[in-house]
């Protein structure tokens, strides 16, 4: 069955919170030998691009404060990059514009 709109929203806020929780009290450079956590915030930034492309226009529309192509851009970079990922970006994404898109997400309805 097709997720709601609300439930993709929804989706979105708890993949950003999952990254936050998943990288709290890290640093970089413990981040990119935690393979464990690299995994983790990569599939939950699959999980957030996913989720965007398939919010409406409408809503975008609504809702420019999100970055709507970049979030989904981060998830393409993900599955189709994944051999060789900068997890110097992951870790600028996770780190940065994943609290910034929570933030965003809080007034979007």
């Amino acid at each position: 069955m097709p997720r709601s709109e609300a439930q993709r929203l929804q989706d979105m806020r708890e993949a950003c919170e999952r990254i936050a929780g998943f990288i709290n009290g890290m640093d970089f450079a413990a981040f990119q030998v935690d393979q464990r956590t690299v995994r983790a915030v990569l599939y939950d930034l699959v999980v957030l691009g996913e989720a965007a492309k398939g919010v409406s226009s409408d809503t975008r529309e609504r809702s420019p404060q999100v970055r709507w192509k970049a979030v989904a851009g981060m998830k393409d970079v993900a599955t189709h990059q994944y051999h060789g990922i900068m997890l110097d970006l992951v870790w600028e994404t996770a780190s940065v514009s994943v609290p910034q898109l929570l933030r965003s997400l809080q007034s979007v309805r």
